[in-house]
């Protein structure tokens, strides 16, 4: 099995291949039916969208030519948008940030959070893994340990240039008045 595979190979499905995804069989796992139906024969695996756990992809390839349902249908000679390798440059960056944020505030009992937020594919997995995350530390630790969860997380997407806009906003700690709470009420009575 390879540990690593070049990013510019293009796999295509055989015809073997095409059947298991038409008949739905239950002879694959669910990460190597997911690279099955992204496999197409056109695009090669570094434009191919994150559908399993880093490092995931080789043994998942081999699994799949074992079986006979891809082969290799070639190389491009460069990745699309200078691409290097198979993994996502913003999500790295974004998992070496945060690495730890959830650790400090938790010790041990935080390490299979760190784990889950580690073992994300792609940044809207990430997203919806650090809300449930935040979401846990603020059970566990309470309001303060789950802002500074949170803000790490921000300050690591902050760092990459724009807030996403699927980001939530931050909560308020519990009890804090809502935001609008502090401003003066406008009277609109005609007078100006």
């Amino acid at each position: 099995m390879a540990d690593t595979l070049d990013p510019r190979l293009v796999y295509s499905k055989t015809a073997a291949g095409v059947s298991e995804i038409e008949r739905r069989g239950d002879t694959l796992s669910p990460a190597a039916r997911r690279v099955l139906v992204l496999i197409d024969g056109r695009r090669p695996l570094a434009a191919l969208p994150a559908a399993v756990r880093p490092g995931e992809l080789p043994g998942l390839i081999d699994e799949l030519q074992a079986a006979g349902l891809i082969s290799l249908s070639g190389i491009v000679e460069t990745l699309p948008g200078g691409a290097t390798d198979l993994r996502d440059p913003q999500l790295e960056d974004f998992k070496r940030r945060i690495d730890g944020a959830v650790l400090r505030e938790l010790g041990p009992a935080g390490q299979v959070l760190e784990a889950r937020l580690q073992d994300c594919v792609n940044m809207t997995v990430l997203r919806s893994v650090m809300r449930e995350v935040v979401e846990l530390v603020r059970a566990r630790a309470g309001d303060a340990a789950a802002a500074r969860v949170s803000a790490a997380a921000q300050g690591a997407h902050g760092a990459r240039g724009t807030r996403g806009r699927d980001a939530p906003p931050p909560r308020p700690a519990a009890g804090s008045p809502p935001a609008d709470a502090a401003r003066p009420k406008r009277r609109d009575d005609g007078r100006r």
